[in-house]
């Protein structure tokens, strides 16, 4: 009797035990998966800081438009279509660049800048979600950070720990640094002719997923193509590849059967504040 009591008093603890093993193994995965979410966390805030501060910078130099009622149309148009993107955890912020290259920009952390003179080269909605989505494209695929070797990695962002708890002198000197890099991809190089490829593919397919039709998008690239102002256009042409080549990636995914964004009222008096300024 007193063997048996023994056995099962054994018994019960190697299951005790047993039970004990793996709960500390489930806590341990909670751990693992709560450090990548944590390390996640601060990679995308450094990236938003980083956006910032590029931002200010192109802003600074180039100057903004301040309309309040234009800038508010494009944020409502911009955010809105954000939220059928992966990048969720990212407030999309939108703002018009004073000048009249025709031209856009994605920058880290989920801020895009477009040009007054792209805004005046749009005739209808249509062709204004599709640039946007196009943006919205390069900063779901993370391009620009690609662009400028900026590895998307936990050990990449350990490292910069280390770094960000130096003096404030030191990571603004980064910062610094880096945006130089970005505005230099983005101004003079360009980014990497199969990012553009991909962000237009983006774009068709994102409009697509939500029931708009791209062929607004595909027309609004072939009026480029054909445009008389070869100085709006120099820095397009500079930094993207042959809108030719652009046009025939997107007709072979292009669904002709959707029907196109009606042109509201909120557009018209959007547009007619841009062809003013």
């Amino acid at each position: 009797m007193m063997i048996n009591l023994r056995k099962g008093f054994k018994a019960t603890i190697i299951f005790v035990l047993f039970l004990l093993s793996l709960l500390s193994c489930k806590s341990a995965q909670e751990l693992k998966i709560q450090k990548e979410t944590e390390t996640m966390e601060e990679y995308v805030e450094k990236e938003k800081e980083l956006g910032r501060a590029v931002f200010a910078k192109l802003a600074g130099k180039f100057g903004v438009v301040k309309d309040e009622e234009a800038t508010k149309y494009l944020n409502m148009l911009g955010k809105s279509i954000g939220l059928y993107t992966e990048r969720q955890e990212l407030e999309y912020f939108f703002a018009i660049l004073n000048t009249d290259q025709i031209n856009a920009y994605a920058l880290p952390g989920g801020y895009i800048l477009i040009s007054k003179g792209t805004l005046k080269s749009i005739t209808n909605k249509g062709e204004l979600i599709g640039v946007l989505s196009h943006e919205l494209g390069h900063i779901n695929k993370k391009h620009v950070l690609k662009g400028v070797k900026i590895q998307v990695k936990f050990n990449f962002f350990e490292s910069l720990a280390r770094i960000l708890a130096g003096p404030r002198q030191v990571i603004t000197n980064i910062v610094n640094q880096v945006s130089d890099k970005i505005e230099e991809k983005l101004f003079m190089e360009g980014l990497a002719a199969d990012d553009e490829f991909e962000a237009d593919n983006y774009a068709v397919n994102l409009m697509q997923s939500i029931g708009i039709s791209a062929v607004d998008y595909l027309e609004y690239l072939k009026s480029l193509s054909s445009h008389t102002d070869d100085k709006a256009m120099e820095e397009l042409d500079k930094t993207h590849p042959d809108i030719n080549v652009r046009l025939q990636k997107i007709e072979s995914i292009l669904n002709k059967n959707l029907k196109s964004s009606s042109t509201t009222d909120s557009f018209i008096a959007f547009k007619t504040i841009i062809d003013k300024i």
